[in-house]
């Protein structure tokens, strides 16, 4: 899975002389009110179906935020601690903070991003 997501990054950057020049998408640059700000909002898909095969967090204390950046300010919607259940929906790579998955805690309605470090298995394996 590490080496999807580092294709991915990969593959969003071109090489131009020596120099590697990234080209960010509108949900990994937007900005709000001009204050260079990193937007939280990001549109996600169920691209994992894995409703049959949740994943159990071992970690304490992991917020699920509004959106995939914890630097700019993106709200805590909920917490997971050890023994809680979660369905992966789909990762996004961002700029600055490297890889999120969007997914659902099981039996709520709760939903929003985590950080991959801090998921079981690096988080999804698809990309949102």
């Amino acid at each position: 899975m590490l080496m999807k997501k580092s294709a991915a990054v990969l593959a969003a950057a071109t090489v131009a002389g020596a120099a590697l020049v990234l080209t960010p998408t509108t949900a990994t640059a937007g900005t709000s009110g001009g204050t260079g700000a990193l937007n939280c909002s990001h549109a996600w898909w169920n691209l994992d179906h894995d409703d049959k095969d949740p994943k159990e967090i071992k970690r304490s204390n992991v917020n699920i935020r509004s959106g995939p950046h914890a630097a700019s300010g993106c709200g805590v919607v909920g917490t997971l601690n050890p023994g809680d259940q979660v369905y992966y929906h789909c990762y996004t790579t961002t700029q600055n903070e490297g890889t999120w998955t969007h997914l659902r805690k099981d039996g709520t309605s709760v939903n929003g991003w985590v950080k991959d470090t801090l998921l079981p298995d690096g988080g999804s394996r698809f990309e949102c």
